[in-house]
């Protein structure tokens, strides 16, 4: 009997220690509690509290986050990247203004900090303020001229401000100082796809081997082709993205669009159209699109009907008019 409750007892334990060896431990929130432990051995460290109030920045806790670069500056106002990190804070919770102030601040601490100086030219985009971004770009260039993002924001200066050659020559710069800079990969897709050059191609795959789950590449990649003519690999490309994202809706309507326009595949059109309306009923291209379809395979009654819807949702459709007066025509003989 005591052998056989011995033997009981070490199998729980084998299969306790089973289970133990079995958790997983939450990489975040052993992140945290690492940074806490930290904080609890040198509670003066100004350090550790900007430490945790980025960790609280990058998982979303705000209120968090703002508590302890308080903290850290409390303990020690005269170092610049708190404010950095402050000005972050401060736009997350959509406070510009004290954005600018913490910015302002930080540079006034130190001169040569380059990331301060490019938030600044990056506010100054977003409030349209082209000349003052490019003064603080160039404060940046001379801090140090390896850095690719004040190139790329140069070159989004130029492409705001409609000089496309000299964007072109700055995203292509960024590129040169770093390859793997997604967004300058990207935007150079997007401007050579506006000229329907193959170099849009290029740019759009380097951009995808950098993120190949980025939706928005491989759509205009789709578009490339679409607009060059090339539907088949326009479709093609349009349906991977659909496997990975079904909702994905401007490549459901782009589908529907092709077989409509190009194709003139009526039925297929009117599939995909309907798919795009299931997702968003009030989107109106999809709906008047979806009409003409049914008008050119003659169903006049399903035409008039997603005509009509379209007036309803912008009674000045000009298209959905005129669309309507045919099938109207149609339906009376004339």
């Amino acid at each position: 009997m005591i052998i056989g409750l011995a033997g009981c007892n070490s199998n729980k334990s084998e299969k306790a220690g089973e289970v133990e060896d079995k958790q997983i431990v939450d990489p975040v929130l052993a992140e945290l509690d690492a940074i806490n432990q930290k904080i609890k051995a040198d509670t003066l460290n100004a350090d550790l509290y900007e430490e945790r109030a980025e960790f609280y920045y990058k998982n979303k806790q705000i209120n968090e986050a703002f508590k302890d670069i308080r903290k850290a500056l409390s303990i020690d106002s005269s170092y610049s990247n708190y404010y950095v990190t402050l000005s972050d804070i401060y736009l997350e919770m959509g406070k510009l203004k004290n954005t600018i102030i913490a910015l302002d601040r930080a540079v006034e601490l130190d001169s040569k900090n380059q990331d301060a100086w490019l938030r600044l030219a990056e506010m100054s985009i977003v409030f349209n303020e082209y000349n003052k971004a490019l003064g603080y770009i160039d404060r940046a260039m001379k801090i140090d001229d390896m850095n690719p993002k004040p190139y790329f924001l140069r070159g989004q200066v130029m492409l705001e401000t409609g000089d496309t050659i000299h964007a072109i020559s700055n995203f292509q710069k960024t590129i040169e100082v770093d390859q793997d800079f997604f967004d300058a990969q990207y935007q150079l897709g997007l401007l050579y796809l506006g000229k329907k050059n193959s170099l849009a191609v290029d740019y759009f795959n380097n951009a995808l081997n950098i993120d190949p789950n980025s939706l928005e590449a491989k759509y205009y990649l789709g578009m490339y082709y679409q607009e060059t003519g090339d539907y088949e690999k326009a479709i093609n490309i349009y349906q991977s993205i659909l496997e990975k994202s079904p909702d994905y809706v401007f490549a459901t309507y782009n589908i529907g669009y092709i077989n409509l326009v190009y194709l003139e595949n009526y039925d297929e059109a009117i599939e995909f159209f309907t798919k795009a309306i299931g997702q968003h009923p009030d989107y109106i291209d999809a709906i008047y699109n979806r009409g003409l379809s049914y008008e050119m395979k003659k169903d006049a009654m399903s035409s008039k009907r997603d005509y009509k819807k379209v007036l309803e949702l912008r009674p000045n459709y000009q298209k959905a008019v005129d669309g309507l007066n045919r099938v109207d025509e149609y339906l009376s003989g004339k």
